[in-house]
């Protein structure tokens, strides 16, 4: 009995997509396999401008389906340029309308001066006559907030997306606006991501040239869901000259 379309499927989960924990059939990359007598054919779709990734993928894919007993397999790739053009690295990235560049700031560990250096790069460039937002996504510990000198509440449209708060120019989205002083944040994974993706997605931010992302340390929940999910133009790594900064 030949190998089936099922088996291939499940030792194609073997094959992580580079960078990633996630395998390319969770990523749904997979979108055909043909298995018969005289062929198998793997059919995958890639959204990446890095040639390393098909070349990686395609070779670890072979390996596994050679290990399965198949001679010859064949895996054809047809590879798309992403949305956001050659900054955007994330499987299923996508832009945000009406924002033309996004950029992360971001650190291996707190208190090395990520949110001042997102603060005074969104001013910056506010200042030399782009369109500038700056969106707070260090749920656990906000403090673009408090930078601002704002305890302002967020209002709502009545299509239920939220209005930023506007400060020197800047449009600005922190879960400090959200909380009281006392009010510590105290969630779980999905929940953390559920805000991340409001923050993004559900805020009117209305045309802006530049929207510049405070991420929290560390790389975790929000930094994973901000790669895979957002077509970022770029990102600024903060650290201190210390190793345990990096």
């Amino acid at each position: 009995m030949g190998v089936t379309q099922e088996q291939i499927k499940n030792a194609l989960k073997s094959v992580k997509y580079p960078g990633f924990s996630r395998d390319i059939v969770s990523f749904g990359l997979v979108k055909e396999i043909v298995s018969t007598g005289a062929e198998t054919r793997v059919q995958l779709v890639l959204t990446t401008n890095d040639p390393a990734v098909p070349r990686a993928i395609k070779a670890d894919a072979e390996n596994v389906l050679r290990g399965l007993g198949l001679p010859e397999p064949k895996v054809l790739i047809d590879i798309h340029a992403p949305p956001g053009g050659v900054g955007s690295s994330g499987v299923g990235a996508t832009r945000i309308p009406g924002i033309k560049h996004i950029i992360a700031i971001a650190s291996g560990k707190g208190g090395v001066g990520k949110s001042t250096v997102a603060a005074n790069l969104a001013l910056a460039l506010q200042n030399a006559g782009a369109r500038v937002g700056l969106c707070d996504c260090d749920i656990y510990g906000p403090s673009i907030s408090l930078m601002f000198g704002s305890r302002e509440q967020p209002m709502a449209t009545e299509e239920n997306r939220i209005l930023p708060i506007e400060q020197y120019g800047l449009k600005l989205m922190s879960m400090g606006f959200l909380l009281d002083d006392s009010s510590p944040a105290i969630l779980r994974g999905p929940m953390v991501t559920r805000y991340t993706q409001q923050f993004l997605r559900q805020v009117e931010w209305g045309e802006l040239d530049v929207l510049v992302l405070d991420l929290p340390p560390g790389t975790g929940d929000i930094q994973l869901t901000i790669v895979q999910t957002v077509a970022l133009a770029g990102a600024i790594v903060v650290t201190t000259p210390q190793e345990v900064a990096l």
